[in-house]
């Protein structure tokens, strides 16, 4: 028996010495097609400027699209030799008339931090993004690959038509897998499987496609558009409009100070455990029974005689923990009879989990079935939330048309907004109050004035469209206030 496992486990080990040498040569050959390794780590320095844009796919008006835009406007200064960057990004959007003011990134290796020129901080916020363009550039990737002691072969895949040899490997607590094309050895994509940012989707497939190859001084093939996915979604796509290579480049563009560094490394992976309930200065009585815990997206919670209703599970299953141990401090006993998501939005939907794992009923769209149950089937084996440690069926109540919840002077009414870009949104009324939730409907700016005056319109055709009462208004993105503040806002539109 012994003898037996013993022979198991040489089999093993000579199988994976056999595919880390078959990865070894499709490496070596993807080299050679892209220039050769002296020309490749030659390559010391880059200059890039780039156009391109990205899919707001988080929060756009449908979960398929077509998605919202942002354009982007990109000069790299990039330490090849070393994985370091120096980006200035502008950026521009339908809210914008002109490109925003530069905005430089800095990534020395292990950190990644923005700067005004003497003020840096660290970036806490989507730095995967910068970390996998810069270190898993295409003149590393393959040098990267060659050097993980975990490297393997995987079974071919067809992509573009093309059947394309894999390669898998770690980097950065991370598992990669580098796709390269079997007619003419050039990499085709770089898949890393990393935790979603976002903090909502557990563990997803970013993916990169490289194409438009050009060829450079000394013999060096290079890609000049670069397009990524998103599990399967496409999410951005970027054109090298000028490459030069070796540019002399001074490497205190890519510093950072140490306590910024330190900062970095202390930051959580997403930022699904960094939002924090602020109980004490951002809770307020919307009105008898009713209380609106405010943040970067809110939540309120009604009173009712025989329990509560929650409006909203927003952020992470983490946040809605903070929520719901609020209202069992503030509530001891009383029974949560449901949570109404009214969007599909991540942000909005992102701690639906944490109540479906407690039994507790959701309301939600109809519209919005396909994407709550994407959401519930999502898996982050790394960061198990209490769904995933305590599976649990979800007690939807898919929401067509008027709901009622409850009775008396906090009952409340659900409808769907079905206006344009409320599409895949439910308002919900409370007539004895006199009070209307809209959802996304309603953003008031810093200034004062109104986020998309088309959106207090569909505000505005709904409470027509419904018969409603309305004095106030609030939503995910505003605290109450009179509904005559948003018909003075929509006057200069009649």
């Amino acid at each position: 028996m012994v003898r037996r496992a013993c022979l198991c486990l040489l089999s093993v080990a000579i199988a994976t010495s056999a595919s880390a040498e078959d990865a070894r040569q499709l490496l070596n050959k993807s080299i050679n097609a892209m220039g050769g390794e002296a020309a490749l780590r030659g390559l010391a320095t880059l200059r890039l400027k780039s156009l391109g844009h990205e899919f707001y796919i988080e929060q756009s008006e449908r979960p398929e699209g077509p998605f919202i835009v942002e354009y982007h406007s990109t000069v790299e200064q990039r330490d090849s030799a070393h994985g370091r960057a120096r980006i200035e990004v502008q950026s521009q959007t339908f809210q914008s008339a002109s490109w925003d003011q530069v905005r430089t990134i800095v990534f020395d290796g292990e950190a990644v931090a923005s700067t005004d020129g003497s003020r840096f901080a660290p970036v806490g916020w989507r730095p995967a993004d910068t970390i996998q363009w810069v270190d898993l550039a295409p003149e590393r990737v393959l040098f990267v690959a060659l050097a993980a002691p975990d490297l393997v072969t995987a079974a071919d895949v067809e992509r573009q038509g093309i059947v394309q040899r894999v390669i898998a490997f770690g980097w950065r607590n991370r598992r990669v897998r580098l796709l390269i094309n079997s007619h003419d050895d050039l990499p085709t994509a770089v898949e890393v499987l990393r935790p979603d940012e976002w903090g909502v989707w557990g563990s997803v497939t970013d993916t990169l496609y490289y194409s438009l190859w050009t060829l450079l001084p000394g013999g060096i093939r290079y890609p000049l558009q670069f397009d990524r996915t998103w599990n399967g979604v496409t999410l951005s796509s970027t054109t090298i409009v000028q490459i030069t290579p070796n540019p002399t480049i001074d490497a205190g563009a890519f510093a950072i100070p140490a306590d910024v560094r330190a900062a970095f490394a202390s930051l959580p992976e997403s930022r699904a455990t960094t939002a924090k309930l602020d109980v004490e200065h951002r809770r307020i009585d919307v009105a008898a029974g009713v209380v609106q815990y405010g943040g970067g997206w809110n939540v309120e919670v009604v009173q009712q005689s025989d329990g509560l209703v929650v409006i909203e599970a927003p952020i992470s299953s983490d946040y809605s923990s903070q929520v719901l141990d609020e209202i069992a401090r503030r509530y001891p006993g009383a029974t949560i009879k449901a949570v109404i998501t009214t969007s599909d939005a991540w942000p909005h939907i992102g701690g639906i989990r944490e109540y479906v794992a407690r039994g507790i009923p959701v309301y939600a769209l109809d519209l919005n079935r396909g994407i709550l149950e994407r959401l519930l089937a999502a898996s982050d084996p790394a960061h198990p939330d209490r769904l995933a440690r305590t599976p649990k069926a979800a007690q939807f109540h898919w929401v067509s048309n008027k709901t009622t919840i409850g009775s008396g002077d906090t009952q409340v009414v659900i409808y769907p907004a079905g206006e344009e870009n409320g599409e895949r949104m439910l308002f919900v009324y409370l007539p004895a109050l006199r009070l209307l939730y809209t959802s996304d409907e309603i953003q008031q700016r810093a200034s004062g004035d109104f986020f998309m005056p088309e959106y207090l319109k569909e505000v505005q055709d709904v409470i027509t469209r419904e018969g409603l009462a309305v004095d106030r208004i609030f939503s995910m993105h505003a605290r109450p206030m009179p509904w005559s503040a948003i018909e003075r806002a929509l006057a200069p539109f009649r």
